[in-house]
């Protein structure tokens, strides 16, 4: 179990139909969860601006911060977390997920 902080990252690649109104909606439903998951101690997120072209269709980057893996163990299944990806999820062509304990070199 990690003791310091950890990182929740999720990588979106919506289907091609899902119309720009539907993906902000989705995006503000997202934002809106630190205000309901009381361990969700930080929320970052944005879109790919990469000029590398190995995005491979992914669009949109969420980072959640947790103080230590119970957190984020407490988050996967709280009920507002599942009750917004189960809106989530069937405009998703794509997602990735991804969580690590920072590292820093100095």
């Amino acid at each position: 179990m990690a003791t310091g902080p950890v990182k929740h990252v999720v990588l979106f690649k919506f289907k091609e139909d899902v119309s720009e109104n539907k993906i902000q909606e989705l995006i503000d439903g997202y934002k809106a969860l630190p205000g309901k998951i009381e361990v969700m101690k930080g929320f970052e997120w944005g879109t790919d601006m990469s000029i590398e072209g190995l995005s491979q269709g992914f669009t949109h980057c969420f980072i959640s911060t947790f103080e230590d893996s119970a957190g984020r163990d407490a988050y996967v299944p709280h009920p507002e977390h599942q009750k917004y990806a189960q809106g989530l999820l069937p405009h998703l062509d794509k997602i990735l997920v991804l969580d690590f304990v920072p590292e820093v070199a100095l």
